[in-house]
């Protein structure tokens, strides 16, 4: 699957997911929606790991990230290769606003990729038509703090063969080689390897410094003495835990104005940097007590493949709010699971909020 037909494809499966959810059947399913009990609880997923507790760049107002599963995405059959328009997008969140960041996240995700243009190995690591290259299977990716993250299986005499020139080994660290370059042509990019993983630091803007080495140092550093990052926190536990492991998952750690930020015209900073700028889409335009004062969330999409289809598809959403700015049950059920009569679940237990929303009906293609 290309670039293009990510977009499309998770976009168009989404579409047809919010047309089956406001079916006959899905209305009957609604019955059964819950409210109150106690949160549920999954697998910490992996790319938690990598998520530090603050940012490097101190003018940032928090630490935002995105996880995708390519490998996922790539299993699903485009209907169409036209290109999802911005409209299409926003229709779809409109409807139903818990999708709306994980396809935020999903749509920014690629753009990321500009980010690593200069390395010799940028065009190589995710799938192009189901086509791999040689010694690279990425089955994920995430980005935070200026670092991309693929996880997948990486064949290390591979990458000494064809994508070291311009690079100095420099030490081990955490399993992982340190490569960083030694040209004019590779000077500022610096990269971490091991067989299962790759760390790559994203290209500074014209308007940022910091060094993609220092980057994936402190990275390691915090992954092997598991401290200062988000999941090692109570509240960042929390998130990560009633989450889960997804195939499309965005966050954000202690935010001052998360609409704000995700606004294209206030990421100046590079707190939302994605490469060469992020998506025009609007998440919400209007005022919403459930994105505009959370400070703290974890937003996923799950779903299951059967033959190219997504299907038992689960939005699950984690916020934590400052007290006095937590959300009512039905301001969560108005803003966040939206208009459409889905099955859903709200748990709200002090500044902490939890809502599912699942689509059990196997989507076709958007009409």
């Amino acid at each position: 699957m290309n670039r293009r037909d990510f977009i499309g494809t998770g976009l168009a499966m989404m579409g047809a997911a919010v047309i089956a959810g406001c079916t006959d059947d899905a209305a009957q399913d609604n019955k059964d929606n819950q409210s109150g009990g106690a949160f549920p609880s999954y697998d910490i997923p992996r790319y938690s790991d990598w998520i530090p507790e603050e940012s490097h760049n101190s003018e940032a107002t928090g630490v935002y990230f995105t996880h995708v599963d390519w490998e996922s995405l790539d299993g699903l059959e485009s209907e169409s290769e036209d290109e999802v328009e911005d409209d299409e997008a926003a229709d779809v969140i409109r409807q139903i606003p818990i999708l709306g960041l994980p396809l935020y996240g999903a749509l920014i995700s690629p753009l990321t990729l500009f980010g690593i243009a200069f390395y010799p190995f940028a065009g190589d690591l995710l799938t192009e038509d189901g086509e791999s290259a040689e010694g690279i299977k990425t089955t994920t990716l995430t980005w935070v703090d200026d670092l991309l993250i693929f996880h997948g299986e990486y064949d290390i005499d591979t990458f000494d063969a064809q994508y070291t020139d311009g690079f100095t080994n420099t030490e081990a660290q955490a399993g992982f080689t340190i490569y960083v370059g030694n040209e004019a042509a590779t000077e500022g990019l610096a990269y971490a390897l091991s067989e299962e993983a790759l760390i790559v630091g994203m290209t500074p803007g014209e308007t940022e410094e910091y060094e993609s080495e220092q980057l994936i140092t402190d990275a390691l550093t915090r992954y092997t003495k598991e401290n200062d990052r988000v999941v090692d926190t109570e509240d960042g536990q929390w998130l990560f835990e009633t989450t889960g492991q997804a195939q499309m998952a965005f966050g954000s750690w202690e935010t001052e104005d998360l609409m704000a930020a995700l606004d294209t015209g206030s990421a100046e900073n590079g707190s939302m940097h994605a490469g060469d700028g992020t998506s025009e889409t609007e998440l919400d335009d209007e005022a919403n007590p459930v994105f505009d004062c959370v400070e703290s969330v974890v937003n996923t999409i799950s779903y299951s493949v059967d033959n190219g289809e997504m299907t038992d598809i689960e939005a699950r959403f984690a916020g934590i709010y400052p007290e006095g700015s937590v959300p009512s049950e039905e301001e969560v059920r108005e803003h966040l699971i939206g208009e459409a009569d889905v099955p859903h679940e709200i748990i709200i237990d002090e500044t902490h909020v939890h809502a599912t929303a699942t689509f059990e009906d196997e989507p076709g293609a958007l009409a």
